[in-house]
């Protein structure tokens, strides 16, 4: 283990913070290190792998397609691709029948942006602070969750103007100083004076994720999204929803937008499209946005509708949709949730447990926050728990992310809540 570590860091740019962890299989809702040691997986790697590790189904599909068609670019039409296309607009609300598929949740959002601004012919891009849509240039300066790409002088003029970031839903750490029920929604009030401030009717899109995940799983207060649709429509501007992370049945619908009966312009999606086993997204839009786009080299990539992609896909929809995955995240996530909420009253550190489906967040209050929420990612690792944890001064919130696979059981979450338990008792002693 010690040898790849030490190859990992001597040969590999470490762009992300990496843990002294190797991993040599997977099974289910497992990872096994090279001892045998098993990690239940409640990040399922950034949330991607919906179905699990080594799924027999999904493997023998993939084999099946790499023996048959692996490599087209997106010149030539395939079977794959037309019936993923299909699947996706009958899966998607009402209004929504253009597709077009991508390689990553960046590249897919980057699209979006594009098709906004070219069909409205210009104007600025809304966003949340808190919000986080990728790192390509376009996406990253929608991001509203700063991070070095936004911080350091010398890389942030690679990120192209026009792009404002408006208070978000964050009834937790209101930027307001408000309370939930008596605010009057006024993050809302203060988006629309973003609105009129900020361009008008010259705002192409505003762009959000309905429950922002890397922001600290942000669950906007009910009517909030309502309020932007008919903002976005009163000002003339495209609704962008970012399902990346919490689209294909993570929240306990298939998109998290049907939670309030809001149908966005635009619908990116990705990670968990393919259960993580071969890279894709998907970007889908009204017809008339689409048409508009039909004939113009705008984006594109080698392998942006590549058929192993979306035959990975199609599989992990067949599955998903067959074994009644979307259903089982909302039952086992409301499960979930309510062990963590006994787990905080037993621990007065615990701020807040908030969440839907099987997205789910916990934020820690105490003034040596910061410290703790790494103690306590670590401790949880060593006990056997893969979470990822969300914790930067500037965004002022420490919160533990829990997104497990769409296959999680009851059972699961029992152990994983033992061993959150478990591992605030020891930091906590």
């Amino acid at each position: 283990m010690n040898a790849y570590i030490e190859k990992d860091k001597r040969y590999l740019i470490q762009c992300y913070t990496t843990d002294d962890m190797l991993y040599t299989r997977g099974e289910g809702m497992y990872l096994y290190d090279e001892q045998g040691k098993p990690y239940l997986d409640f990040s399922a790697q950034f949330s991607s792998c919906s179905l699990g590790h080594r799924n027999q189904e999904m493997i023998d599909a993939l084999k099946e397609q790499m023996e048959k068609l692996v490599n087209v670019t997106s010149c030539f039409a395939t079977e794959e691709r037309a019936t993923l296309a299909e699947t996706l607009i009958r899966l998607t609300p009402e209004g929504i029948d253009k597709v077009m598929f991508g390689c990553t949740g960046s590249d897919a959002n980057e699209f979006a942006l594009k098709l906004a601004k070219y069909f409205r012919g210009g104007g600025r891009i809304i966003s949340f602070r808190r919000g986080f849509h990728g790192s390509t240039a376009g996406s990253a300066a929608a991001t509203g969750k700063s991070e070095f790409i936004q911080e350091n002088s010398g890389i942030s003029e690679l990120l192209p103007r026009g792009f404002v970031h408006s208070a978000p839903p964050y009834c937790h750490h209101c930027d307001f100083g408000k309370e939930p029920g008596s605010c009057g929604m006024q993050c809302l009030k203060y988006l629309e004076q973003t609105f009129l401030h900020e361009g008008g009717d010259k705002v192409a899109a505003l762009i959000m994720e309905p429950i922002p995940a890397a922001g600290g799983v942000i669950v906007p207060p009910k009517g909030f999204i309502q309020g932007v649709r008919e903002l976005c429509d009163r000002f003339g501007a495209l609704l962008i929803f970012d399902e990346v992370v919490t689209g294909v049945g993570q929240t306990g619908t298939m998109f998290a937008c049907e939670y309030e009966g809001v149908t966005p312009d635009i619908l990116v999606t990705g990670k968990a499209l393919t259960s993580g086993y071969i890279p894709g997204s998907a970007v889908m839009c009204r017809r008339d946005i689409g048409e508009a786009m039909s004939k113009v080299s705008l984006h594109g990539h080698t392998h942006s509708c590549y058929p192993l992609m979306c035959r990975a896909a199609l599989k992990n929809l067949e599955i998903i949709r067959r074994e009644g995955l979307v259903e089982n995240s909302r039952v086992v996530g409301d499960y979930l949730h309510g062990k963590l909420l006994k787990l905080k009253e037993k621990y007065d550190i615990i701020g807040d447990v908030r969440g839907r489906g099987l997205l789910l967040g916990i934020e820690f209050d105490n003034p040596d926050k910061y410290e703790f929420g790494q103690k306590l990612y670590e401790t949880m690792l060593k006990n056997g728990l893969i979470t990822e944890l969300e914790s930067r001064r500037n965004l002022e919130n420490v919160v533990i992310v829990l997104h497990p696979a769409l296959i999680t059981s009851k059972e699961n979450a029992d152990e994983a809540v033992d061993i959150m338990d478990r591992s605030l008792r020891e930091c906590l002693s």
